[in-house]
């Protein structure tokens, strides 16, 4: 049987910020998304070679890439649906206008 190792038993931690904006055409959005993994090796894992460890975090790597994408794509999407919404809602309400308004003069 092999050896299981978990995110709490590595004592992982994951740090993410970013910065995105839109794109000058606006078709999308530009900027950068960083992140940083710490953890502790449990006593078996530290005598495997550092090419193999390497190997293993560039794994890891894409995982997490992969989830901030799929990740922002959700929020994006659920974002832009609210503010969809938003507009409707605000298209429906009734618009005061200066011709609407009407003045009586004695």
């Amino acid at each position: 049987s092999g050896m299981s190792v978990t995110a709490e038993s590595l004592g992982l931690t994951l740090e993410v910020v970013g910065d995105l904006r839109p794109t000058d055409d606006g078709t999308g959005v530009t900027g950068k998304i960083c992140f940083q993994t710490r953890g502790i090796l449990p006593p078996p894992l530290r005598l495997v070679p550092e090419s193999a460890l390497k190997m293993a975090s560039d794994s890891i790597n894409d995982t997490v890439v992969q989830f901030a994408i799929a990740s922002f794509q959700r929020g994006a999407k659920e974002k832009y649906n609210e503010y969809k919404a938003q507009q409707a809602t605000l298209q429906r309400e009734p618009q005061i206008t200066s011709s609407s308004m009407s003045t009586s003069s004695s």
